[in-house]
Order: C-alpha cells, then structure tokens, then sequence
C-alpha cells in the first residue's frame, strides 16, 4: 500500500451526461526511499496511486505548485 502524501481533483464534464461530470485525480505518492510521483487516473485514491499513469516532474507542479523537488521526484 502507498502512502498518499496529497490529491488534486478536477471535474469534467462527458458527452454523455453533464450532469454528472467524472473526477479525474492525481496522487502524490511517496516511495520507499524518500522520493515520490504523481499518477493520474479514474477511481479511489488508492486506485490511482497504484494503477494510474505516472506524469512527468513538470505536469506534476501543476497539480502540486508548492514544494516538489526535482531532485526528489521520480520520472
């Protein structure tokens, strides 16, 4: 299990209903040894951090703009 060190959530709306909009989220998992990554994806928090798509240092700040380390994020 990972630990979550923080989330970002966004809304979208689908072709089908806008009314219900889905959740698009991003975890900011921390490793083993210090380090930490980002993934995105659809479903629990838990699911994205371990089956979403991990994103790159600088898509990551997006989500987090304060306190990522390049020096610390795993790629």
């Amino acid at each position: 299990m990972s630990t979550i060190l923080a989330k970002n959530e966004r809304y979208y709306p689908t072709q089908h209903s806008l009314l219900e909009p889905i959740c698009v989220k991003v975890v900011l998992v921390a490793g083993a040894i210090g380090d930490y990554a980002a993934y995105a994806g659809i479903g629990s928090d838990e699911f994205v951090a371990s089956n979403g798509d991990k994103i790159s240092f600088d898509e990551a700040q997006i989500h987090f703009p304060i306190g990522l380390e390049r020096e610390k994020y795993r790629d």
